[in-house]
């Protein structure tokens, strides 16, 4: 019976590190890998006041996530004469953009050969054929990166978007960047810092060397 009560509490605290938040209907199947880290904002408040833009938000942390290389943090800030809303279209807590939401994801320290980032959206358009842009912040990284929109799917009047994105190699940290004439309900951001094939074939003959060399001494 204690063993069994001990391994109800285990799953009990698991759970609470890192629930399962509002739209987070696709984890990337690496989500909880060596490497990852995944964070989920549900704006249901309206951040922390910045002065300039004048509505704007800070989150000095995600709503979710297991966040093993630091806090990412989020800044909203609506076009003008838009505010956060309590309450919009039956979802609460939304940014009304035309402005900009920057999303600071900290990293693995270590330097690998190339990180994934996957990107969950819950939107909705303020006008007929308006979408969001979704990618890199400030133009920090080169032409090697790619983003792709994975998917679409309606969820009532809003949207769920999938976006990919790669960079080479990883950085210490990055800056995504969610613009366009859009609602935002919910945002999930889910990275992880990856070897490439080569690159572990190497560690791996340079670890099997070194073990040679201690047996032979």
């Amino acid at each position: 019976m204690r063993f069994i009560l001990s391994l109800m509490l285990v799953a009990g605290l698991v759970a609470g590190v890192s629930p399962a938040l509002g739209d987070d209907f696709s984890p990337p199947p690496w989500r909880g890998t060596s490497g990852s880290s995944w964070a989920q904002w549900e704006f249901n408040t309206a951040g922390q006041p910045i002065a300039n833009p004048p509505n704007s938000g800070f989150y000095p942390a995600p709503d979710g996530g297991v966040l093993p290389y630091g806090t990412p943090t989020a800044q909203a800030h609506p076009g003008a004469g838009q505010s956060w809303q309590n309450s919009w279209d039956g979802r609460k807590g939304v940014w009304p953009l035309s402005g900009e939401i920057f999303i600071w994801m900290p990293n693995r320290p270590i330097t690998n050969d190339y990180k994934d980032i996957q990107i969950q959206l819950t939107w909705q358009p303020q006008a007929v054929g308006n979408v969001p842009v979704v990618g890199f912040s400030l133009n920090q990284f080169d032409p090697y990166t790619w983003m792709t929109e994975e998917s679409r799917d309606p969820v009532g009047n809003w949207f769920h978007s999938i976006y990919k994105l790669r960079v080479h190699p990883n950085p210490t940290s990055e800056w995504l960047l969610i613009t366009g004439g859009i609602n935002v309900d919910e945002v999930v951001v889910d990275t992880i810092c990856v070897p490439e094939p080569a690159t572990l074939g190497l560690l791996t003959i340079g670890g099997l060397a070194l073990l040679r060399r201690r047996l032979g001494a």
